[in-house]
């Protein structure tokens, strides 16, 4: 009841405010919210050097607005210096040359930095390619002149030479292809050695006259894969060829030999160490444990250290200490961790490094079921909550990677996560504990190669997915979660297409696509983006259709209060009749580039806005809203990434590293309660709605177990109630979810059930047939020697009992046996509460049709057959023996 109790509180607060300043209220009204606590070190570039007394520095460049170099002591962890990289947004490519200056590639802008230990500055060397705005790789060779590799378009390799201070493109690896990055980059021996990502190539670059040579792939790599991670050590090339950078195999080169020699399996990070004080060691990280590389007899072996994984920066450095002789290898990895490890005693400690932590721009943002605001980073991760009553904000689980998407199912927050595809479940009213809260309920990297869930929606006792595949593939699925029992399913919905939009509705669940995959796949070869309409229960898609031709990817979907779908391009709107599956309007706003664009996912943000009957969209940098009889579009505000209706009636809207507030109007907000507080089972209970906007469309779930109410339409005032009967079959606290068709938004109210009220009982031995006429029948512990009927509208409750005759019920108020047995038939048909029929044993057959109330049927053993058919919702069944056939829905 605290979440029940908190929400009523904040309505009520909200209530008063509305009354006491409407009339001195201009709208609509935006309020700056400031930034969300959302720090972190997310530094995917990293590197080891001497400082300028020949201190052990690490360099770690921190993401941000804009991005920090921070210098640290590798000896203690403690921040020496740090310096603001004014242009550049992160780093991918730091690298210290031998005279231990530091080279930073950024992307943002697609600068080059340098840093001279000691300096006052780091100093801004300018873009190194025009036109290319992601420097993604950088090195040095033996004389400390510096090779980088760029990609956003075409793949170009640059030179900057220290002695005369000149930056020259070497050329572009593809001045005509698909676009193409320079993922990994090495140089020695006057060549110059770029790997190319997403597909694959490793071309070797003569320094001085700019000639090229492939050097093929190695056998077995994959051709759509890339090229993460380049090396030259001794005169071994070592190259790691993987799709996002998970763990892939390390193969080697022998330049001299001109040849593919070897392939080390799950090999991970982006470097090789340099070659150790005997000339002939290096280290590598596999399997999470540091490997060491025999250069001479190209052997590996294990070292003590495990626990290691995406090293992105690798060097040795004296630290000082006699506990630490000689040289010691540090590892560093890209929040801000690092090892240090002796080679000569096998000592070796995991430390944590004093960088920056910068705020990290938004990626997504959701309302959760208590009624906050949670947001997650774009690469830093984390979670964050904000109350719109208060305005308290709270940093809640630094260790949730990249959110794509969020949404609140079945009392929790679900947040679905990149790079592995990896749903969490976040519960708000328990403490936040790493690996607990929020919980991993479901990864699809792995067994179907999806990464990023831009796509949640609630559908009844399922949270659906919808996701784009990993980088460097083509496509993405569809996958149904049954948050209570934990089974999942996915599926190619629309081959070739990803899911990037879903809501659901009338226990049919819509999505929209993107004709693109993961970023750095193959170009589609299709042009038009679909909405599709998936039956779940059947495990079946109903339709797809093709509502704007040319268009290559539809935004979020909402319906309005007559049942039409909505939604958006990144330029157009449109409106679907999902029963004729028809298109009734749609307009074009401008062109837009489809056959330049490297990939596009979402293409919009937008909810209907039930208090003024607009759909508001959110696209390319612009929030607008839409009339649906004109089709007119209005800009509201700017700038903006991401937007919401939030149950207070607001607009949640945010961009970068910014939060607002927006009011459009006066409204309330709106809310959820239940008439009383505990209810028998058996027993009615009213729930009502305020706070709507007029004529809108609410569906009500009864959870646990996921159990559709019905939909109730508010009145012109914004009100709405619905009556039901709480199911036999429950007790315990339950929660009436109320969720908001047009706004895709959820309420809660809970209440206690308690065991049935009996108006009439039975136990012991029962002579003849048995007869509920009206309320509840209760039979217990009996021997009922006859029949059992059940009245219209009457309820029966059977537990622990026998029954020789044959039981039968129409049109009855619901049904529970439990745990019994029945000599004869079982019959139930047109009952309008719940049907649950578990643990007993049936002495013949058993027909359950047209029932409304729900219908689960587990654990029982039936001597005859099964047959379902016309029940509203399709009945659970799980873990039964059926001697007969089974018909029907339970088939």
């Amino acid at each position: 009841m605290r979440r029940l109790l908190t929400w009523l509180t904040a309505v009520l607060v909200a209530a008063a405010t509305l009354t006491a300043v409407a009339d001195a209220v201009e709208y609509p009204t935006f309020k700056d919210i400031g930034g969300m606590p959302m720090d972190a070190v997310t530094a995917p570039g990293s590197a080891v050097g001497p400082g300028p007394g020949g201190e052990p520095w690490l360099y770690f460049v921190s993401s941000g607005s804009p991005a920090v170099l921070s210098v640290v002591d590798a000896r203690d962890g403690h921040r020496v210096h740090e310096f603001p990289l004014t242009g550049a947004s992160g780093s991918w490519a730091v690298d210290v040359t031998p005279n231990g200056d530091v080279y930073i590639g950024s992307y943002g802008e697609g600068r080059v930095y340098r840093y001279r230990p000691g300096a006052a500055a780091v100093e801004n060397l300018g873009v190194a390619v025009p036109g290319e705005t992601f420097v993604w790789s950088i090195t040095h060779d033996e004389n400390g002149v510096v090779y980088g590799g760029t990609g956003q378009s075409r793949a170009n390799v640059f030179r900057y030479d220290p002695a005369t201070g000149t930056t020259t493109n070497v050329g572009s690896l593809a001045p005509t292809a698909d676009p193409l990055i320079v993922r990994g980059i090495a140089a020695a021996g006057g060549k110059v050695y770029a790997g190319t990502h997403t597909s694959t190539s490793v071309i070797e670059i003569d320094a001085a006259t700019g000639a090229r040579r492939d050097l093929g792939l190695p056998p077995g790599a994959d051709p759509a894969a890339g090229v993460y991670d380049l090396d030259v050590r001794g005169r071994l090339l070592f190259a790691r060829i993987s799709n996002s950078g998970a763990p892939a195999p390390l193969h080697v080169y022998d330049l001299d030999a001109g040849a593919w020699i070897q392939s080390i399996p799950d090999a991970y990070g982006l470097s090789v160490s340099p070659v150790a004080a005997d000339g002939r060691t290096v280290y590598f990280v596999r399997d999470r444990t540091l490997h060491t590389y025999d250069l001479v007899d190209r052997t590996y072996a294990a070292t003590s250290l495990t626990g290691v994984g995406d090293v992105r920066g690798f060097d040795f450095a004296d630290l000082g200490s006699p506990d630490w002789p000689d040289q010691t290898l540090v590892g560093l990895n890209h929040v801000g961790r690092y090892f240090v490890y002796s080679p000569q005693t096998g000592r070796s400690e995991q430390r944590t490094a004093d960088a920056v932590a910068a705020p990290g721009p938004v990626r997504s943002i959701a309302e959760g079921p208590d009624g906050l605001l949670y947001t997650g980073t774009f690469l830093a991760g984390g979670l964050a909550s904000y109350d719109p009553v208060t305005g308290a904000k709270a940093q809640l689980a630094e260790e949730v990677s990249q959110s794509e998407g969020m949404v609140t199912h079945d009392g929790a927050l679900y947040i679905g996560t990149y790079p592995w595809g990896e749903i969490l479940r976040y519960d708000p009213d328990q403490p936040a504990e790493p690996g607990v809260n929020p919980e991993p309920v479901l990864r699809l990297y792995e067994d179907h190669g999806q990464s990023r869930p831009f796509a949640l929606a609630s559908a009844g006792d399922h949270l659906a997915i919808g996701t784009v595949a990993k980088n460097g593939s083509p496509g993405g699925g569809l996958t149904l979660l049954n948050t209570s029992t934990g089974e999942s399913w996915f599926t190619d919905v629309v081959p070739g297409h990803s899911v990037v939009s879903l809501t659901y509705r009338d226990g049919v669940l819509y999505g929209a696509t993107s004709v693109f995959g993961g970023v750095g796949g193959p170009r589609p070869t299709e042009t038009d983006a679909v909405v599709f309409a998936y039956d779940i229960e059947q495990r079946r898609k109903l339709w797809e259709i093709v509502p704007m031709p040319g268009e290559g990817a539809i935004g979020e979907l909402a319906f309005d209060e007559s049942g039409k779908l909505w939604s958006h391009t990144t330029v157009s709107v449109f409106r679907l009749d999902v029963a004729t599956q028809t298109v009734e309007a749609r307009r074009n706003y401008e062109p837009y580039p489809w056959d330049t664009v490297a990939y596009a996912h979402v293409g919009s943000r937008l909810w209907w806005d039930p208090y003024v009957d607009r759909l508001y969209v959110v696209s390319q940098a612009r929030m607008y809203t839409i009339d649906p009889v004109t089709l007119d579009r209005a800009r509201v505000f700017q700038p903006a990434s991401y937007g919401f209706l939030h149950n207070n009636g607001n607009v949640f809207i945010a961009r970068d590293l910014k939060y607002w507030e927006y009011t459009p109007s006066a409204r309330p907000a709106a809310g959820v309660s239940a008439e009383a507080e505990t209810v028998p089972a058996g027993r009615p209970q009213t729930v009502a709605l305020t706070g709507l906007g007029a004529g809108e469309e609410v569906e009500l779930w009864l959870r646990p177990s996921a159990r559709y109410l019905g939909t109730v339409r508010a009145d012109a005032g914004g009100t709405a109630s619905l009556t039901f009967t709480v199911p036999l079959d429950r007790s315990g606290e339950l929660t009436v979810e109320a969720r908001r068709l047009s706004t895709r938004g959820a309420l809660w109210t809970s209440f206690q059930a308690t065991e049935p009220l009996c108006d009439v009982t039975v136990g012991g031995p029962h002579d003849g047939a048995l007869r509920a006429e009206s309320g509840t029948t209760c039979v217990s512990g009996a021997t009922v020697s006859g029949p059992v009927t059940v009245s219209p509208g009457a309820s029966l409750v059977v537990r622990d009992s026998t029954v020789a005759g044959p039981v039968r019920a129409v049109r009855s108020g619901g049904l529970l046996l439990s745990g019994s047995s029945v000599s004869g038939p079982v019959t139930v048909t047109g009952t309008t509460g719940a049907v649950s029929i578990t643990d007993s044993v049936v002495s013949g057959s058993v027909s359950l049709a047209g029932n409304t109330g729900g219908v689960r049927f587990d654990g029982n053993r039936v001597s005859g057959g099964l047959s379902c058919s016309g029940n509203d919702p399709a009945p659970l069944i799980s873990d039964n023996e059926i001697a007969g056939p089974v018909r029907g829905q339970c088939s």
